[in-house]
């Protein structure tokens, strides 16, 4: 094996360990409560479906930080840490 083969497979390797290992996912959503779309930036609950998060609110234009309860199906319940409002959220 030369030298060009064996970079080309340390690379992907280290591009696949990067999306097995890292612990946070992303996903696109919608708050019913507010009528905007959401950007989950950072979802890390070790397999429990809730706890703290950091998204993205289309219509304030702004990042925000809560708490998230995901059920099972993709649908749940998302409190604003500075407004204190609960919404109904859904996965897209």
């Amino acid at each position: 094996m030369d030298r060009l083969s064996v970079v080309g497979i340390s690379a992907r390797a280290f591009i696949a360990s990067v999306f097995i290992v890292s612990p946070t996912h992303a996903w696109d959503g919608y708050n019913y409560g507010t009528g905007s779309h959401i950007d989950v930036e950072s979802y890390d609950h070790q397999g429990q479906g809730e706890g703290e998060v950091e998204y993205y609110d289309y219509r304030a234009g702004e990042y925000r930080s809560g708490y998230l309860d995901m059920h099972p199906g993709g649908s749940g319940e998302l409190t604003d840490y500075e407004t204190g409002e609960t919404y109904q959220v859904d996965m897209d």
